[in-house]
């Protein structure tokens, strides 16, 4: 069985590539062919690099036409409220997150285990009917119209946080399917963390580090850190875990009790 990183570039995916590595056959995956050719050249043998686009459902499912069997899929791929409009960060975190699934399913099997990044941020939206009912279906043909009627600034920050919380949601919706199979799939949500993407979100939006100041730990997390909590998600150990998310954020969410994406009039 094969074990798959998509996200595996840079950042958190980079420390989940090398954490799996030992385990056995690995592909790793993201749209940065030539970055994540180059973890797998760190790593050694038995890895293999590939391009994979997540706005392309033909080119997800060619991913998933590589490998025979599917050991643990950990999908970290994903670009944050400063790296893209509003559509540009659905299609891709949430969009991209339910054809990774659809096209995985065929070898989703006994014993196989999925961990979907989601986000603490996912944790600043309200429990609103709106927004749980339009993350049902995000492939729906009206999706961005329903969208953009929500009753909120819905800018590619409350994008980015949406479509986090999408990944939870999904997460649960998938979890009876893969109960029949003999499979597990989870939601893992970190904070900010010493990651590339992370120093370039902290660059450009001030308050984060305020939060991390603010969060019971103190400091951003490592990649390491998160990677081991994958390391267990993924092993027998989490044997009853699933349909569920993990919060792995130093306790940031815990320091911001308050809803920072109030409701608009439209």
């Amino acid at each position: 069985m094969t074990n798959i990183v998509i996200g595996a570039a840079s950042g958190l995916g980079k420390a989940v590539a090398h954490m799996l590595a030992p385990r056995g056959p690995l592909l790793l995956a993201d749209v940065n062919l030539a970055g994540v050719q180059e973890v797998a050249n760190e790593i050694g043998s038995g890895v293999e690099a590939a391009a994979c686009d997540l706005r392309d459902q033909a080119d997800v499912g060619k991913l998933f036409d590589r490998v025979p069997a599917i050991e643990a899929l950990v999908l970290t791929a994903g670009i944050s409220g400063s790296m893209g409009t509003a559509h540009e960060i659905l299609d891709i975190n949430l969009l991209g997150l339910e054809r990774t699934i659809r096209a995985a399913l065929p070898l989703i099997a006994q014993g196989t285990v999925a961990v979907c990044f989601s986000s603490a941020a996912s944790y600043g939206l309200p429990d609103d009917r709106d927004i749980l009912e339009l993350l049902e279906d995000p492939l729906a043909d009206d999706f961005f119209e329903r969208y953009e009627a929500l009753p909120y600034e819905t800018g590619a920050s409350f994008a980015y946080a949406f479509s986090k919380l999408g990944i939870r949601r999904q997460v649960r919706r998938w979890a009876p399917e893969f109960g029949k199979r003999g499979a597990r799939i989870v939601s893992l949500s970190p904070g900010i963390n010493d990651t590339p993407m992370n120093r370039i979100d902290e660059a450009r939006i001030p308050i984060m580090a305020q939060i991390i100041k603010a969060s019971p730990i103190g400091r951003r997390g490592t990649p390491e850190e998160v990677a081991n909590v994958v390391d267990f998600l993924t092993s027998p150990q989490a044997s009853l875990l699933t349909g569920s998310d993990v919060l792995v954020d130093g306790g940031m969410v815990a320091a911001q009790p308050t809803q920072p994406y109030p409701r608009t009039g439209k």
